[in-house]
């Protein structure tokens, strides 16, 4: 049996730098190889991590004999071409969210990954923290009785040093709270409705709202934005009353996690925290080395391919809703000719 997991990273970039300390501080990986498009970064990159391979084509490293898992941390608009060349190799996969950028892409690659025999999971490292565990429960307990509303906000400055190509403020940032509204409801929403604004520079969305319906008539508002301090709220309200995430929930630290429960038939609130050993990227590669090793791709704390599919049809419904917004007169006028016509 496999006591450790040998990774290799493709991309240098700071996401990349995280989850070499994050393969190295696992007691079931090693970090094997490092591959950049540059030679000089690759060796700076392994250098800094003390890794014994270096590669300046990401074939070349995907094609190592001598690697079981691959970490991805390239920019959005490179996951599905990479994940499915990892995949034909045999390579597990780890890849950073978001997980592709459009819903034929995100089906194109599930199709490819369930052929391979491979696992394969989209890096929302939160997920993977005991943090969102305890309020995932807490939520199932019905401690605040039956959910109505879920108020999710998430902002970072990050548009001047994001990748501009397939990126903006939805898929960078607003992919996590989509994803903890959906894990929470335990259901896809039946209804979306979003809107934004569009960067002057780029034509990415530097910020965007949507409302999410479910089934059972809970409703959902999110708003998020990449030209904004970094700040965060999460609050769900339920029948018996409401529960407050007082720390960042998709960025969950070791210790110091707290939850806030206020309930309508008593004066003093409920206090919840969760401490933990091991950093939040620590937790989410152990978590993937487990279901390499046993191959229980449909792990609840994990995230499944179907998961990621779903997460993706949020996103990609909600930014195209805000392009469709942001069209400047001519063109809508133009688009609803040819809509007309068809």
């Amino acid at each position: 049996m496999i006591t450790r997991i040998k990774w290799g990273i493709l991309g240098t970039s700071y996401i990349s730098e995280v989850m070499a300390n994050a393969i190295q501080e696992s007691q079931t990986s090693q970090l094997v190889a490092i591959g950049s498009r540059s030679i000089t970064t690759a060796k700076n990159f392994s250098n800094k991590f003390s890794i014994p391979k270096i590669y300046d084509d990401y074939q070349n490293l995907v094609n190592d004999n001598d690697i079981d898992a691959i970490y991805l941390g390239l920019p959005n608009h490179l996951h599905k071409e990479w994940i499915i060349r990892c995949a034909h190799a045999g390579k597990h996969i780890l890849c950073e969210k978001p997980f592709v950028v459009s819903i034929e892409e995100a089906r194109e690659v599930i199709s490819v990954i369930n052929q391979s025999n491979v696992f394969c999971m989209e890096a929302l490292m939160y997920r993977c923290h005991p943090f969102i565990k305890k309020l995932q429960e807490l939520i199932q307990s019905k401690v605040i009785g039956e959910v109505k509303l879920y108020n999710a906000t998430y902002t970072a400055h990050i548009a001047d040093i994001a990748n501009p190509t397939a990126g903006g403020s939805i898929r960078n940032l607003g992919c996590y709270p989509i994803s903890l509204v959906r894990l929470l409801a335990n259901a896809e929403p039946i209804e979306i409705c979003g809107t934004g604004r569009l960067s002057q520079k780029n034509n990415t969305d530097n910020q965007a709202s949507v409302i999410l319906k479910f089934a059972d008539n809970s409703i959902a508002v999110i708003s998020t934005a990449d030209d904004i301090k970094m700040s965060w709220q999460f609050d769900v309200y339920g029948t018996k009353g409401h529960l407050k995430v007082i720390t960042n929930p998709w960025l969950p630290s070791k210790d110091s996690n707290q939850i806030i429960i206020h309930l309508d038939d008593e004066t003093a609130p409920i206090e919840i925290n969760v401490n933990e050993e091991k950093s939040l990227y620590t937790h989410q590669i152990d978590l993937t080395n487990m279901q390499i090793m046993k191959r229980e791709a449909g792990n609840a704390v994990g995230i499944t391919l179907l998961d990621s599919l779903g997460n993706t049809i949020v996103l990609e419904t909600w930014l195209q809703q805000v392009k469709n917004r942001n069209q400047r007169p001519s063109e809508s006028t133009n688009q609803s000719r040819i809509t007309e016509e068809l």
